[in-house]
């Protein structure tokens, strides 16, 4: 499905967001083109809301029945009623917004899409990743543009130059176009560093409801999440124990955890995105002999007895 949107707005960093949100369109099999608006036939408009010309532009567009979403600088959510999104509003919302004014079907492309197959220039980085971990266990540098991270399974860490490159990282991880290359040396040295599980998990739960639903049928978990420094990630914690059980199904694990399919799907992106999944009979080599520094298993004692203090180990109906 191709759609053609145009935009009457200003600022780069909102340009920027607009094509970032068109672009993850392709995980719901619609291909976004973005054009400025120029007053002919068009599948959509995008205006800034409370203002002359985009009042203009929208009473043009009623007259045509072009759907218009307006940009307003009150909050960062989207009020379906009011076509209305919050200028800094995550990328995800925009994505949901145009999904919405489009009247798309607001679920992400089949599972069997989601497979190493279906990787592109044009997949997002967090799935380029997670596919790239289904296959090998090396240590990898991610670069897209002039953000560049280190991911090291082999230690469970994250590093870049410093915590900023990090954030911006994760806030791009839905965006396509990165590169993956083996990591050679000690690139990130003397930068920062973080866990792996957590930084890639937290990318998950906020690029989710823009990514294509996880293939968990075809799935099974290689070592629990390290989530030792993150006491409000207990969602992940409870997807985890389902899986230990052995659910397979996407939708009822996100029943048994209380969240929406989206949120336990990019949680699931965010396990195999950090190695932590792994297609189901799939023998994982070591990257290196077991030693106490970097066989990260032994931790799933750690966080079972954890998940059962907290009652996360409770009998699923």
């Amino acid at each position: 499905m191709n759609v053609d949107i145009r935009v009457a707005v200003a600022g780069d960093e909102l340009q920027k967001r607009l094509r970032l949100a068109a672009g993850l369109l392709q995980a719901h099999k619609i291909e976004g083109s973005l054009r400025p608006w120029d007053g002919t036939r068009c599948d959509c408009a995008i205006v800034v809301a409370d203002d002359l010309y985009g009042d203009r532009i929208r009473d043009y567009a009623r007259r045509k029945q072009i759907p218009v979403l307006g940009i307003t600088r009150t909050n960062d959510r989207f009020d379906p009623a009011t076509a209305t999104i919050g200028e800094h509003a995550p990328i995800n919302v925009y994505v949901r917004a145009l999904l919405s004014l489009l009247k798309a079907e607001a679920k992400p492309a089949a599972p069997a899409q989601a497979t190493a197959a279906s990787v592109t220039s044009r997949t997002a980085g967090l799935i380029v990743l997670a596919q790239a971990l289904s296959r090998q266990t090396g240590d990898l540098v991610m670069a897209l543009d002039r953000v560049e991270i280190g991911i090291c399974p082999s230690t469970g860490t994250i590093h870049a130059t410093s915590v900023e490159v990090l954030l911006q990282a994760r806030q791009l991880l839905g965006q396509p176009g990165w590169q993956l290359r083996e990591a050679a040396g000690r690139q990130f040295a003397n930068g920062h560093g973080e866990s792996l599980d957590i930084f890639m998990i937290r990318a998950g739960i906020h690029h989710g409801e823009a990514l294509p639903l996880f293939p968990l049928e075809g799935s099974r978990m290689r070592c629990w999440p390290d989530l030792g420094t993150a006491p409000d990630l207990i969602e992940p914690l409870r997807v985890a124990s389902l899986l230990a059980k052995g659910h397979r199904d996407l939708n009822k694990v996100a029943e048994l955890t209380g969240i929406e399919a989206g949120q336990a799907s990019g949680i699931l992106w965010g396990f195999q995105a950090a190695g932590l999944m792994v297609p189901d009979q799939q023998k994982i080599p070591s990257p290196h002999p077991k030693t106490a520094s970097n066989d990260r298993l032994p931790a799933a004692g750690l966080f079972q007895k954890l998940a059962a203090r907290f009652g996360l180990f409770q009998k699923a109906s």
